[in-house]
C-alpha cells in the first residue's frame, strides 16, 4: 500500500520548522544515499534503496520524474521505496530521471538530496555463481551477485556494500544492497556526447561487504572488459586445457603491438601468491616513475595501495581478508612469504577452485603443467633486443600444436617492498623486462611460475622457464585456466 503524504501536514511542518529556524544553533546533520540510485528492470516495477541520515526527522519529495511515484520514506528502516511508469507510457512520463528530497532536522534546517531513477532492461545475474572475481562485458546493464557468500563456499553476514577501488571514477554505478542481493550499473562508454554507445569503459573495481559494525568481511573483483574472456575467441588451449588469452583484469592482449595504450591494457592485475585480491599496476605502460595506477573509492576520494611488513598480526589470511588493498612484504624469517609463518599450499589449488581463487566462476589458477610445453620462438635469438623491447612482451612457441601465442612481459611487484619491478634483477646482466605468471604449484617454500626474459648482452641468452620458484610475497600476473 502506497503512503499517501498529507500536503496540509507537510504545509504545518515547513511553517513550524520555520518559526524555529531563527532560535536554531549550530547542529550537526546529514543525509546522504550510498546507492544514488534505484534502478528497476521493468516498467512499473518498485524499487527499494537506502539512504543514512543524522538528526534528520522528516524526509519530502520536492521534485519527481513524470510517471514515478514515491510510495514511501520510512525513517525507522532507512529506505526510500519508488515505482516506474507502467506500460504504455503515457505523454511526458519518462523511463529516467532525478527525484529531489529534502531533509528536515529538528529546529528547521535542511538537507537536500538527488536520487538517479531508471528503468533498464538489460540484466545479468551472477547471483548463483559465486567467485571472487565477476567479469563484466554489457553497457546499460544492471548486475547481481551474491555478498552472503564470499569465494565458493563461505557465509558472509553482509549488510552493506562498498566501492572500495575502481581504476575510473565511476566505472561502478548505483551499487546497492536489498534482500541479500547487491547490484550495481555498467554505463555505455562514449567518447563524447554524440557519439554511439562503443561498449563499456575497461578497468577493474573492487567491492567490499561490511557487516552492522562497519567490519570488512569480504570483498570481490570486478573485471569490466570489452573483450569476454571466458569466449572461445579469447582463449587458447595449452598442453589440452583452455587457457584465457588475456591476463586476469587486462582489456585484451596485445599480441606484439607496439601501442602504447594496447600494451598498457594488455597489462592486468597483480597477486600474491595464494591471496584473492588484485593489486593495480603501474600508472604508465613504460613504468616511467614507478608510480602506482592511480585509484578512487565510492566517494571518488583518491586511494592508494598500503605496503605493510608481514607481523605476527598482519602476516595471516584473515588479516589479509580484512584488509584487500594492503600489500605484505616478504617476510625473511619465512622464506620471503606474505605469511609471517609457515607456508599455506591450499590457498590455491592444482586441482580444483579453492576459496581464495582470484579467478571467476568456471575458471581457476592454472597448475604448472599448462607451460610445460612452451618454449620462445628462435626468431627471437636473431633479432637485435632493441627490436624486442618495445613490444613488452614475447611470442612463445607451443611444441606439441606448433601454434604460437603472445605473453605480456608486465614485470612484477617484487618481494622485498612490493614495487613494481620489470627489470630483471641480474646484477650481471639486467634486462629491460620481464614476464611472470603465477601457477597455483609449490615449490617447498616457493611457488612456481612461468617467467622469460630478454637479454641484452647476447641473443643467446633469452631466457624461458615453464616452473620457476618464486618467493610467495611477489605479486604476478595471472592467465586463468577453465575447471
Amino acid at each position: 500500500m502506497k503512503r499517501i503524504y498529507s500536503t496540509l501536514a507537510f504545509i504545518f511542518i515547513a511553517a513550524t520548522t520555520l518559526s524555529l529556524l531563527s532560535c536554531s544553533k549550530s547542529e550537526t546533520n546529514s543525509l546522504s544515499v550510498p546507492a544514488k540510485g534505484i534502478i528497476v528492470t521493468k516498467p512499473g516495477d518498485s524499487g527499494t534503496t537506502t539512504f543514512d541520515s543524522s538528526n534528520i526527522t522528516s524526509i519530502y519529495p520536492t521534485s519527481i520524474p513524470e510517471g514515478w511515484t514515491v510510495d514511501e520514506i520510512n525513517m525507522y528502516e532507512g529506505t526510500i521505496t519508488v515505482t516506474s511508469p507502467d506500460l504504455p507510457y503515457e505523454e511526458d512520463e519518462v523511463q529516467n530521471g532525478t527525484l529531489s528530497l529534502m531533509g528536515y532536522t529538528p529546529t528547521g534546517n535542511t538537507r537536500t538530496i538527488s536520487i538517479y531513477l531508471a528503468i533498464v532492461e538489460s540484466t545479468v545475474d551472477f547471483y548463483d555463481q559465486p567467485a571472487n572475481c565477476y567479469v563484466v562485458t554489457k553497457p546499460d546493464t544492471r548486475y547481481t551477485f551474491n555478498p552472503m557468500i564470499g569465494g565458493s563456499a563461505t557465509p558472509v553476514a553482509t549488510t552493506k556494500v562498498r566501492v572500495l577501488w575502481e581504476t575510473k571514477s565511476g566505472l561502478i554505478q548505483y551499487l546497492d544492497m536489498r534482500d541479500g542481493k547487491a547490484t550495481f550499473y555498467i554505463a555505455g562508454a562514449k567518447e563524447d556526447e554524440d557519439d554511439e554507445e562503443v561498449g563499456v569503459y575497461p578497468g577493474n573495481a573492487v567491492i567490499g561487504g561490511y557487516d552492522q559494525n562497519d567490519n570488512l568481511l569480504w570483498s570481490w573483483h570486478i573485471w569490466v572488459t570489452n573483450n569476454d574472456p571466458t569466449t572461445a575467441e579469447n582463449t587458447i588451449v595449452l598442453n589440452g586445457q583452455t587457457v584465457m588469452s588475456a591476463n586476469l583484469g587486462a582489456e585484451c592482449n596485445s599480441n606484439g603491438s607496439t601501442d602504447s595504450e594496447k600494451i598498457f591494457d594488455s597489462f592486468g592485475l597483480y597477486y600474491q601468491w595464494g591471496r584473492k585480491d588484485p593489486f593495480v599496476g603501474p600508472a604508465t605502460y613504460d613504468f616511467s616513475g614507478n608510480y602506482d595506477h592511480t585509484l578512487t573509492d565510492y566517494r571518488n576520494v583518491s586511494v592508494a595501495i598500503d605496503y605493510v611488513d608481514s607481523t605476527a598480526d598482519e602476516g595471516t589470511s584473515e588479516w589479509t581478508t580484512e584488509n584487500p588493498m594492503s600489500i605484505i612484504k616478504g617476510n625473511k624469517e619465512n622464506s620471503y612469504d606474505w605469511l609471517y609463518s609457515g607456508h599455506d599450499n591450499t590457498l590455491w589449488s592444482t586441482t580444483k577452485k579453492s576459496e581464495s581463487d582470484p579467478c571467476p566462476a568456471g575458471w581457476r589458477v592454472p597448475d604448472a603443467s599448462i607451460y610445460s610445453n612452451l618454449t620462445i620462438n628462435e626468431i627471437y635469438d636473431n633479432i637485435d633486443w632493441s627490436e624486442l623491447q618495445p613490444m613488452y612482451g614475447i611470442l612463445l612457441n607451443d611444441i606439441t600444436s606448433g601454434e604460437e601465442y603472445f605473453f605480456t612481459a608486465q614485470g612484477r611487484r617484487n618481494y622485498l617492498d612490493c614495487r613494481l619491478d620489470i627489470i630483471n634483477d641480474d646484477e650481471f646482466c639486467p634486462v629491460p623486462w620481464s614476464g611472470y605468471y603465477w601457477t597455483a604449484t609449490t615449490e617447498g617454500e616457493d611457488a612456481s611460475a612461468m617467467f622469460f626474459d630478454l637479454n641484452t648482452a647476447t641473443r643467446t641468452w633469452n631466457g624461458f622457464d615453464a616452473k620457476r620458484a618464486m618467493h610467495r610475497a611477489n605479486a604476478l600476473p595471472i592467465r586463468c585456466v577453465r575447471e
